[in-house]
């Protein structure tokens, strides 16, 4: 279209100039006709100019276009590399079991600040029993609430089933000075569409909740005050039945080895150490969900076993209620509630038998916790939770703890997805029975957490 335009334009000027010039051959041209082909002229070269103008910014135009495709092509080249970085890192924490399987790394540095206040007497108690209690007086920075694990995922098995797996320790183990290693929790799964198998290590199927809080790790939360939190051997059947498209019966059975360390406060100088029982225990759990912020669970247990004492049998029986509340997203309810006789091999505050001229007789009791969550937005989260457990009277010796009560609440903000800042008080009250004395214990914390 340029060349055509040219064309024409050159033939305009130039035909016009042989006309004149055969005329001036005869006559010379008048001055008027003279100013009407120089202006004639002056047309086309503007008309020209005009073309090289437009041309000029067709150009501009092709080059410009040019570049924002460069600039997109190195924006997406650009953000293949960022999802090739992050991929790579992703590859980072799993390892590959040397038969083909994934392995993911998982866990949480914890980096905990605290400081508790408590009576001389309380002491005593916080040592004696460390692991329901908020410890004793002073204050000082932790790192041995940080947990590493693992999660892996196995082959396909007979009838569709898969194997999955996971294993979790921490540094809370039996000496402080170095910070001992010690198993929490782990489990192989083998799981189909309906029912499912576990092996391991994990609390007992009656207290599947717990409160939330990053300053009570290496021990749970309410642990003496409702929360059956010991993590023992056991092996667990599971048969899921929907009863409607978002209401699921889940029916569990369980073969769970106690802890008896805790049975008894003291045993006779000479006296056999309390083995491990087995214990039976059955669960049935109801689910109804609405939405993905918005659902309900209720569930009731039992549990059986015998605890051996000096040569003698003492019955263990716990029957239990827990549940979820999740109306909304911005609350939610959750506890358990406990009832029975020498539930200290589960988790109860010791001790579960007593001692009377070398008679035993199990320690009848109550015990349950309760937690209010305010997730406020995804980042910031209040939590409120308390415990309480009351031992019958009639069943203690002198000394030994007759309520145990917790008050604590907590505030979570993710300054991260991984990363989370909190700060948590609690109070834990020991009433001793026969002489009515209350031992109260009030403990500060600040945590990071850098979740992995």
């Amino acid at each position: 279209m340029l060349s055509k335009s040219c064309s024409t334009n050159f033939l305009v000027i130039v035909i016009p100039l042989l006309c004149v010039s055969s005329f001036g051959g005869a006559q010379q041209a008048p001055p008027d006709q003279l100013a009407k082909v120089l202006e004639r002229l002056d047309q086309l070269e503007k008309q020209n100019q005009d073309l090289l103008n437009e041309i000029h910014a067709l150009r501009q135009e092709l080059r410009s276009a040019q570049s924002g495709q460069s600039a997109d092509l190195e924006t997406l080249q650009e953000k293949a590399e960022v999802a090739s970085h992050r991929i790579d890192e992703q590859a980072q924490t799993k390892v590959q079991a040397s038969q083909r399987f994934p392995v993911s790394l998982t866990g949480m540095f914890l980096f905990d600040a605290f400081l508790t206040k408590n009576s001389s007497a309380d002491a005593t108690y916080s040592s004696t029993y460390e692991n329901y209690s908020l410890g004793s007086a002073g204050g000082g920075v932790t790192l041995r609430q940080s947990i590493f694990g693992l999660t892996f995922g196995g082959p396909e098995v007979f009838a569709g089933g898969h194997v999955n797996g996971f294993l979790s320790m921490d540094f809370y183990g039996s000496d402080p000075s170095r910070g001992g290693f010690r198993i929490r929790r782990g489990a192989v799964t083998f799981d189909w569409k309906r029912r499912s198998i576990t092996f391991g290590q994990d609390k007992s199927i009656l207290s599947p909740f717990q409160p939330d809080s990053y300053a009570r790790v290496g021990t749970p939360p309410a642990a003496g005050a409702g929360n059956l939190w010991l993590w023992r051997p056991q092996v667990t059947y599971e048969e899921r039945i929907p009863l409607t498209e978002r209401t699921t019966l889940a029916l569990q059975a369980s073969l769970f080895e106690t802890n008896e360390y805790y049975t008894v406060a003291s045993l006779p100088t000479g006296s056999d150490p309390i083995r491990p029982r087995p214990a039976v225990q059955a669960h049935a759990r109801i689910r109804r969900t609405w939405s993905d912020n918005s659902r309900f669970e209720a569930g009731f247990g039992a549990d059986s076993s015998t605890s051996h004492v000096l040569g003698q049998s003492v019955p263990s029986r716990l029957v239990s209620a827990d549940f979820l509340i999740k109306p909304a997203a911005w609350i939610q309810i959750s506890g358990t509630l406990i009832t029975g006789k020498n539930f200290a091999n589960l988790g109860g505050v010791p001790g579960g038998v007593s001692l009377v001229n070398n008679d035993v007789r199990a320690v009848r009791g109550s015990a349950g916790w309760a937690q209010l969550a305010f997730p406020v937005t995804s980042r910031l989260t209040f939590n409120v939770y308390g415990g309480v457990q009351a031992n019958n009277p009639q069943d203690l010796t002198p000394y030994a703890p007759l309520r145990t009560h917790l008050i604590a609440s907590n505030v979570m903000y993710r300054i991260a997805p991984n990363v989370v800042l909190s700060f948590e008080g609690a109070q834990y009250h020991l009433d001793e029975y026969w002489n009515g004395f209350v031992f109260p214990t009030t403990r500060y914390d600040a945590t990071v957490a850098y979740l992995f």
